[in-house]
This record gives structure tokens, sequence and C-alpha cells, in this order.
């Protein structure tokens, strides 16, 4: 099968072009920044600059290619104003999916979020406590313009585009170059004494490479599958992360109010700079929101593998010094 992978530079794209090649695909891989081509080094494969604002770009991209993965979905900056951002996310969705429709692929696998997905008090959450849209609660930035983003893309799956939708934790492995959620360990890898409580899901990025190929293989138009894996708490992170570096884990939960305020300093800094604030303030405010899910289904459904959490910090680290990022 001839399979495009949209944003194929990211930390998700590249474990998905890998899955592809491992499950014998012929695989085109898209690029924005072509900075971070290094991911794909070696590979066999062909590689494409294309910016998904740009429909022509798009258009080329997925000629002739039975699947689709959009792994490059628009994520919004900080600095961006809430209704800013829904309106650049849902008018990039509008560009491309336009295109698809016009393709008609055999398949799209749709990169969304668990941040779509409402965290529940009693239990962990399923595909079926999906957010609405518009929201009835509030909701931090990146989860708002993830599910606007999502209930677009599902618009199009009802006029009959081949949708599938995955919705991956938080993802920890190699080849985060541009890092999003490897942040987290490396801020955990400085040896920090304080830690954030809060309790949240995590799976190895390699598995969620894995799903999305799974998701196209097997998965049913219109569905929704969380790829997901282990539950756990910000605490039991660092400690997994001290003890892969040799490290005394941190001893205090950092106080939600002096959590603000070492955010609000941060992004007081990032405004000056034009950088990404080291602690965001959205990061904090999903702190008051356990994030627990369910992931069986992708399990019993699709096959989804299951990666230690250990083995995956041990390979993000690995990859992480071996690329200076430890350094830095």
């Amino acid at each position: 099968m001839r399979a495009v992978v949209l944003g194929a530079t990211g930390h998700i794209g590249a474990h998905v072009v890998r899955a592809l090649l491992e499950s014998g695909h012929t695989v085109r891989a898209t690029y924005r920044n072509p900075a971070y081509r290094f991911v794909l080094e070696g590979l066999p494969i062909e590689q494409r600059q294309a910016d998904l604002d740009d429909p022509a770009a798009v258009r080329r991209a997925v000629d002739g290619c039975a699947w689709v993965f959009h792994c490059a979905a628009y994520y919004p900056k900080f600095t961006e104003r809430r209704d800013q951002a829904v309106e650049r996310g849902l008018a990039q969705i509008a560009r491309v999916y336009e295109v698809l429709a016009e393709a008609r692929p055999e398949r799209v696998v749709y990169t969304s979020s668990a941040a779509t997905i409402t965290p529940q008090r009693d239990r962990p959450s399923t595909e079926a406590d999906r957010e609405p849209w518009p929201l009835t609660h509030w909701r931090p930035l990146y989860a708002t313009v993830k599910v606007a983003m999502e209930h677009a893309v599902l618009h199009y799956a009802d006029r009959g585009l081949a949708v599938t939708t995955v919705h991956p934790s938080l993802c920890l492995g190699e080849y985060d170059a541009h890092p999003f959620s490897g942040r987290l360990l490396l801020l955990l890898a400085r040896g920090l004494p304080v830690y954030l409580e809060h309790h949240f899901n995590a799976v190895y990025t390699g598995d969620v490479g894995v799903g999305h190929v799974l998701a196209a293989e097997r998965g049913a138009p219109g569905a929704h599958y969380l790829l997901a894996d282990r539950n756990v708490s910000m605490r039991v992170l660092a400690e997994l992360v001290a003890r892969q570096r040799g490290m005394r884990p941190p001893r205090w939960a950092l106080p939600y109010p002096v959590a603000l305020a070492a955010a609000a300093a941060t992004e007081a800094v990032a405004a000056v700079t034009g950088r990404e604030p080291l602690l965001p303030l959205r990061a904090v405010q999903m702190t008051r929101h356990r994030q627990w899910v369910d992931g069986s289904r992708s399990r019993h459904a699709l096959g989804l593998p299951h990666t230690p959490l250990e083995d995956a910090i041990q390979r993000a680290m690995r990859w992480f010094e071996a690329h200076g990022y430890l350094k830095s």
C-alpha cells in the first residue's frame, strides 16, 4: 500500500513512518521544516516538503496514495488568543480535508489527542467521553483547539470520507526532535527537587505509530481509538526518570499557586525572547484535571502493542542524550 504521512518529522509522524515500513508499505513522508529531516535519515522513503496551509502542496503530497496519515495538525502557540487559535485550526482542517474529499483515499487516519476526551471523576475516560463542540465548560487552549478541529474532521466523515480518528495520550519515546511531551522528560532529567502533582496516561510513541497503521488496517471508518497505556502520577514518572538517570527523585510536591506563579514568570520571559515558555501556564492548568483514560478498546479491536513505560523513558533518554538535548 502506498501511504503518505503528513508531518513525518514530528514525534508521532516519525514513528508512523517506521511502523508503515515495518509492515511492508511504501511511504511518502512530508515535512514543513527541513531542519527536522534528520529523524528520517537513512529510511527508504520518498520525502516532500509540504505546508498544510497550501492546498496545492497537500494535493501533490496525497496524489497516488491510498492511505493518508494526518499527523501534522495545527498546534496553537502560547501567545495566541483562544478565538484566533480555534479559527486558525479550523481553517487548516478545511484546507486539508477539502483536498482529501476530492482525492478520496481509501483511508484517512487523523491524529487527534486524548485531550479531547472529558476527564471523569470516578473512572478512567473512554472514547465514549469525547468532548462536544461547542464546549460546555472551560478547557485549556490546546484541548479547546483540538476539540474544535476533531469535530471539523468528523464533518468530512459524515460526508463519506473514510476517516478513522486516533487519540494518543502523553507520548514518550525517541525521535522527539522538537520536544513537546519530551520537554517534560528533559525537565525531570535536570534533577528538580520538586514535582507538580498530576495524574495522566502515558504511552510509548512507537506503540502509537503501530496503532496508526493498525487503525488503517483494522479500524472502522468513523471510529475513535484511544492509543493509551499506563495511568501514572507525576511523582511516579519523576521517580522512573530519576532511576533511569541515576539521580535522587524529587521529594516535594509543588503547591498549585506556586506553580501558577512560576508558569507566569516563564511566560513573561518567553514573551520577551519569543521562545516557548519552559513551564507553560496551560500545562499547569491541566494538572487540575486527572486525565486517566482506558485504552482497552484499542488493545482488543486493533491489537495495540504494549511497551513498558520504563523502556519508553529509556529509549527517549538515550535518543535525547545522543542528539545533545540533555546538554542544552
